[in-house]
């Protein structure tokens, strides 16, 4: 049975809007991503210089924090204009994510830093760190877990785009799985990365 032009009408507009519905998610989690990292460097950077900091806490920001810094500039300065500029043409996003493919190496050296963070934390920080809890409901190794998880949920809203996304947009489907395959990517290369200092002990300086 032919389907008529007005089904297909519906079908196109269901489309749409589950389309801008992942892409509204997609924005207003980073604006969320954006202020819990600008919340990390409020509040907990200015700790790591307190008198009473524990011994071994000293000197120790890099190793805590990894280049959290850096993450934070690079999505408050760059990316979450670049996503709310897509705000309306949802499809063209891949864009945001492939021109900052370099800046987004950096997930990869943060995952590969956060297991001498846990420890740190663990060793000596958790209890220190407790006292800034002021109505948290996370602790600061909850907080510093949020890059690990922003770049699994971009994987997920990408997958989530490219399944709503009509066959016939072959430009826009083959751009949105280059950005998925990048996002993919990082998250291993971090994982290659955190091998090959088990295996080598080496260490890769933050950039």
């Amino acid at each position: 049975m032919t389907e008529l032009p007005y089904s297909r009408c519906v079908a196109a507009v269901l489309r749409f809007s589950k389309i801008q519905h992942i892409m509204d998610e997609m924005i207003s989690t980073e604006r969320e991503y954006v202020r819990s990292l600008s919340y990390i460097i409020q509040h907990y950077f200015p700790e790591m210089e307190r008198l009473d900091l524990p011994q071994d806490l000293r000197g120790k920001r890099s190793i805590i924090f990894g280049n959290l810094e850096k993450l934070c500039d690079f999505h408050s300065q760059y990316f979450l204009t670049d996503l709310e500029s897509c705000a309306h043409s949802p499809l063209s996003i891949s864009s945001c994510f492939l021109k900052h493919e370099e800046q987004f190496g950096m997930y990869a050296l943060y995952s590969k830093n956060k297991p001498r963070s846990d420890a740190l934390l663990t060793s000596h920080g958790n209890s220190f760190f407790k006292q800034l809890e002021l109505g948290d409901k996370m602790d600061l190794a909850s907080y510093l877990l949020k890059p690990i998880q922003r770049m699994s949920k971009y994987a997920l809203l990408l997958k989530d785009l490219i399944k709503e996304c009509d066959q016939s947009q072959e430009q826009e489907l083959a751009d949105l799985r280059t950005a998925q395959e990048m996002v993919r990517f990082q998250l291993r290369h971090g994982n290659d990365l955190l091998a090959m200092d088990a295996i080598r002990g080496c260490d890769v300086r933050l950039i």
